[in-house]
């Protein structure tokens, strides 16, 4: 699952802005030294409140956008993805000339790419590409960009946005691992998908064969055996003029009938969806062979002044 495992990582590495870009005194840096080092450790309720004291120490330093930033990280990497979006918002809200908003942005749409609204998270990815001239960024936007296509079954269009990251970054491993899923997408995008509404269609004329349309033969010969049965009964009922027997048959059997409509269309479309989920996991299984994740996403190191 390595080329999908990379996705919390790529969240990781916004973790890691310079904070050679900001200027601070010598206690501040103590401070945030300490915090930094508790972020780094992965204790992020300490360092939730390491970085919460700093701002309550030095509420006017630069450095007060880059500690509300990592308050939100803590949050989101601790697991508290609601309140870590809601920081993200705030922060793309506030700082919108702060070095860091791009990776904000890419942290907010990573959080509701992780509650599974990929449309939402792929509109704040978007800008993102075109908005900077970080090609590491950009890739992962891009990289990111493609996973929301994927998964909303949007193939071609996965294809597009993976193929690009190679482009953005050239030679890089983010690059190589995205022009793999590329080309195992495109490999497998011609699924044999069934037509619910031939489906319905076909049990509508031959009750069982919009089931067995669609994969389910088994359940196809017994609705095909049941709703016979009952035409049997009802045309025997009404050639011996039992019209109160027929009407009875009629009310019980036709509630298999149209029963056996609505489950060959719901069982076709059961049938694409898991041809759809086997392709994910394909996908989310594609090996690029890379041992590690760190060297992969290039990460940079604090420079402290």
């Amino acid at each position: 699952m390595l080329p999908y495992l990379l996705i919390p990582f790529l969240a990781l590495s916004q973790a890691q802005p310079l904070l050679s870009e900001f200027r601070f005194s010598q206690p501040a840096e103590s401070q945030l030294l300490y915090a930094e080092h508790l972020f780094d450790s992965k204790v992020y309720d300490s360092s939730i409140l390491e970085y919460k004291r700093f701002l309550f120490y030095s509420p006017h330093t630069d450095l007060t956008d880059f500690a509300r930033y990592r308050i939100a990280q803590s949050y989101y990497y601790r697991g508290d993805l609601g309140y870590a979006q809601e920081l993200f918002k705030e922060f793309v809200e506030i700082y919108d000339d702060s070095p860091l908003y791009l990776h904000a942005q890419l942290m907010l749409g990573k959080t509701y790419f992780d509650e599974g609204d990929y449309a939402t998270a792929r509109s704040l990815f978007f800008p993102i590409p075109s908005a900077n001239s970080d090609q590491r960024l950009s890739a992962q936007a891009q990289y990111l960009r493609g996973w929301c296509y994927a998964h909303d079954r949007n193939w071609f269009k996965a294809i597009a946005e993976f193929r690009k990251v190679d482009q953005i970054q050239p030679g890089a491993l983010l690059g190589t691992v995205s022009t793999q899923l590329a080309d195992a997408t495109l490999a497998n995008t011609l699924l044999p998908l069934k037509s619910p509404k031939l489906a319905r269609w076909l049990s509508t004329f031959i009750p069982g064969t919009g089931q067995i349309y669609a994969g389910r033969v088994g359940n196809g010969f017994i609705s095909t055996a049941i709703n016979a049965t009952f035409f049997y009964f009802l045309a025997d009922s009404i050639l011996d003029k039992r019209y109160v027997d027929a009407a009875g048959i009629y009310l019980l059997g036709s509630r298999f009938y149209w029963g056996n409509r609505s489950n060959a269309k719901q069982w076709a479309i059961e049938h694409n969806q898991q041809l759809e989920e086997n392709l994910i996991r394909q996908l989310k299984t594609q090996s690029a062979g890379i041992e590690q994740l760190e060297s992969l996403l290039e990460l940079p190191t604090h420079n402290l002044p």
